[in-house]
């Protein structure tokens, strides 16, 4: 089928093509005879406007860039994922279109955007700096920026790991090691702080050796956890900053004749669905990563809108969940 142009539209309406992108646009000082007639002509010759002409003509584009910092194995992580789907179901509801644009901090989206979305600032700090120079509504994920005038939605990773430390010792462990992911990362750096501090606050002694340093990678887990092992004194519980490397802990730990969750308990953070299936079903922290996408989608349309002025910061709470990969002290030692 031939496609119809406005053009042949305002021929058969007998009125000027300005007059006919008027009317799609429903601009108000259009006469209600021609309104009448083009849309006449619309009906009959089955015309479909273009919807980025439309949204040219409004000065918009409906589209959102979402800036991804580039990491090895990034569209197989569970945390992007995660927050892209809560993103793009969002996008998909207010009828946005979305720019994916993977950078490694020094491009940025070419696209025209009516606003942008940071999955994460990490290494991508002068972009975030560009954005706000150039007025472009932004919204930052998974990063709390407490001092900057700078829409922001994020974990609250430090009590995530406050509550892992309390719920090992209400199992009776006093001896509690951890794992920590990529300090460079705000969630790695306040899980160990949250960590550090609560056993600080219930006294609790952080022995040399039980802070091992990994960057959510399986090789920095596995040299992590034998470490622990080769300790004079092993933990009996180990706190891990990632679903991935918790569960690379427990096989590393079971291959060397250790019980878990007999001899070791291990908690990890994400509740990735791989948790809940392994061998050893994990007990985790669970973090609303498709609702931090999900409302860092709201919040830049509420500025886009013109809707907010003030700097939204939301911080999101996290869930424990209890599986089979922890166990009280006294059960079984």
């Amino acid at each position: 089928m031939k496609k119809i142009n406005i053009a042949e539209v305002a021929g058969a309406a007998g009125v000027s093509t300005t007059t006919v992108s008027r009317v799609i646009n429903a601009v108000p000082t259009v006469s209600e005879d021609n309104r009448r007639r083009v849309q006449e002509a619309i009906k009959k010759l089955r015309y479909r406007p273009n919807p980025s002409a439309q949204r040219l003509a409004a000065g918009r584009t409906n589209t959102i860039g979402l800036l991804i910092p580039r990491f090895e194995g990034i569209f197989h992580s569970y945390f992007a994922l995660q927050v892209i789907k809560g993103i793009g179901v969002a996008a998909e509801r207010s009828r946005f279109d979305l720019l994916l644009h993977i950078t490694d901090g020094t491009t940025f989206p070419s696209g025209a955007v009516d606003g942008l979305i940071f999955i994460d600032v990490y290494g991508c700090e002068d972009l975030l700096d560009r954005a706000i120079d150039e007025g472009i509504p932004t919204v930052v994920l998974n990063h709390y920026l407490e001092d900057l005038p700078v829409n922001c939605v994020a974990i609250d990773n430090r009590m995530g790991a406050e509550r892992v430390v309390d719920y090992f010792v209400k199992l009776g462990h006093k001896e509690i090691a951890t794992i920590t992911g990529d300090l460079k990362t705000q969630a790695g750096l306040d899980r160990l702080d949250g960590f550090v501090n609560a056993m600080k606050d219930r006294r609790l002694p952080i022995p040399d050796g039980y802070i091992q340093y990994g960057d959510f990678g399986l090789p920095s887990a596995r040299k992590a956890i034998e470490s622990l092992l080769a300790l004079p004194h092993p933990p009996t519980a180990i706190f891990v900053a990632s679903d991935d490397m918790a569960l690379e802990t427990i096989n590393v730990a079971l291959a060397k004749g250790v019980r878990v969750p007999e001899e070791l308990s291990v908690v990890g953070f994400d509740d990735n669905p791989i948790a809940a299936q392994a061998r050893i079903p994990l007990t985790t922290v669970r973090q609303a990563l498709d609702q931090m996408g999900r409302l860092g989608f709201e919040t830049a349309l509420q500025i886009i809108r013109g809707k907010k002025k003030l700097p939204t910061k939301l911080l999101l709470p996290t869930e424990l969940i209890e599986r089979q990969s922890c166990r009280q002290t006294w059960l079984e030692r």
